[in-house]
């Protein structure tokens, strides 16, 4: 008389095959480790130029990448200083950051003949001689030149007159407050320089 037992398949285990499977993964595992203590014991200078190549291109190409970073954070900017009524630009550029190409800008007709020239700029301006002026200028710069970065400086511009100042159609790109101080004009240059840059990627 059969049994539900009897009727269910019995499951035999090779213990031998086993030991066999688990012996050849072992040495497999071992085979692949003496590899891999070669090929990182191994002489770089013996290494076939096929293989190096690829890690020497890589970090040519970020030396390279940190090289031309390096020169174009450091590459000298354009800035028009625009004397409009006053000769306070022409009588304090020395104390403008040193290593970039200032033009001064006396009158309209020599402003737009730097703006014709169609690449990057900052134009800056003295607020306190002519608000109305700087206002008409910065709007039409920003509306007709996209291209081109303005950034006003005045007396009294706190950094809450700035940021409701730079929400109107007259609106520059950077703000400074007198007194001039090199390290903060250069500093203003180049956060005015990267929303440039990010603007036209």
């Amino acid at each position: 008389m059969s049994t539900d037992d009897d009727d269910k398949p019995t499951v035999v285990l090779d213990l031998n095959a086993l030991k066999k499977q688990k012996l050849k993964q072992e040495e497999e595992l071992a085979n692949i480790e003496s590899e891999l203590e070669f090929n990182v014991g191994q002489d770089p200078l013996s290494i076939p130029a096929s293989e190096t190549s690829l890690n020497e291109d890589s970090e040519n190409f970020a030396e390279k990448f940190l090289d031309a970073r390096t020169k174009e954070e450091k590459a000298p900017l354009t800035v028009i200083l625009f004397d409009f009524q006053s000769d306070f630009f022409q009588k304090t550029l020395d104390q403008f950051p040193k290593g970039h190409d200032y033009q001064v800008a006396k009158n309209l007709p020599e402003l737009n003949k730097f703006l014709a020239d169609k690449r990057f700029q900052i134009v800056v301006f003295n607020y306190d001689v002519n608000p109305k002026a700087v206002n008409q200028l910065t709007a039409q710069i920003k509306s007709k030149f996209p291209f081109i970065k303005t950034l006003i400086m005045a007396m009294a511009i706190s950094p809450q007159k700035a940021q409701i100042h730079a929400k109107t159609p007259s609106g520059a790109n950077g703000y400074y407050q007198f007194p001039l101080v090199e390290a903060k004009i250069e500093a203003e240059f180049q956060k005015i320089k990267k929303l440039a840059q990010k603007q036209a990627s």
